[in-house]
């Protein structure tokens, strides 16, 4: 997915989750992007969220309106500014966390930067789990990871 432009930003952005909770982003970006399958509306939201024992950087791409991946921020994000999303992939009910160390990365996945999440947050819960990790300022990476989160939905259907 190629991003083509800007289409706007803005403040205090209101998603209702499924859950019926709503979740309020305080910054927000969308951009207009071109896929294989035609032109796509991607938003980028920005908030925090108490995960993993603390208040983190919590960052969604919706692709269409759908959210299609999510990022947390690494136990140095204030020094490092990365986020990470846990890499997850089809399993016989649903998608499964891709186990770290035990599970190789997916090849789709070696494009991005991957990390066994436990070497970057360091919490009671935390899972043993791969994640993608990619600066917060890095928009291409996020949507290239929401664009295959998006494909692997579509395909299982």
């Amino acid at each position: 997915m190629q991003i083509t432009s800007v289409l706007q930003a803005g403040t205090s952005y209101p998603f209702k989750w499924p859950d019926g909770s709503t979740e309020i982003y305080q910054n927000w970006i969308e951009y207009e992007a071109r896929a294989s399958d035609g032109k796509h509306k991607v938003k980028i939201g920005f908030c925090r969220r108490a995960v993993y024992g603390q208040e983190r950087v919590r960052v969604t791409v919706w692709i269409d309106e759908y959210p299609q991946t999510e990022f947390l921020g690494a136990d140095d994000f204030a020094a490092s500014g990365e986020v990470l999303s846990e890499i997850r992939v089809r399993g016989d009910v649903g998608e499964v966390m891709c186990r770290y160390p035990d599970d190789a990365i997916p090849e789709r996945y070696t494009i991005f930067n991957g990390v066994g999440l436990p070497t970057r947050v360091n919490a009671k819960g935390v899972r043993n789990t791969w994640a993608v990790v990619a600066n917060v300022s890095d928009h291409r990476t996020m949507i290239a990871l929401a664009a295959l989160r998006r494909m692997e939905r579509n395909s299982k259907a």
